[in-house]
């Protein structure tokens, strides 16, 4: 009843993206999730938030087993391409200092 409710809406795509979030730990690891944040991930595409453009440089350069890692948590196919922006230190990292 509520998948149907959830289908109806066009909220499954929304709720496979937001799993991201819970899961990311396991996906990244633990060390790297403290420095690499998940965004979003919409349309197959995963952005994740880094505090530096060295971090930024480092998460490019493991991208693609970034991708493997979230596909083989999420789903074959969740995740297509990997996006990275800088910003602010993501929340773990905030918290550690």
């Amino acid at each position: 009843m509520l998948a149907a409710a959830v289908g109806r809406r066009g909220w499954d795509a929304r709720l496979r993206g937001a799993r991201v979030h819970a899961l990311w730990p396991t996906i990244a690891g633990p060390e790297l999730a403290r420095y690499v944040a998940p965004v979003r991930l919409a349309g197959g595409v995963l952005v994740v938030r880094v505090g530096s453009a060295v971090w930024a440089t480092q998460v490019r350069y493991l991208a693609a087993d970034l991708v493997a890692r979230a596909n083989a948590v999420l789903g074959e196919g969740e995740v297509t391409t990997l996006t990275v922006t800088t910003g602010a230190d993501p929340p773990e990292r905030r918290t550690r200092r």
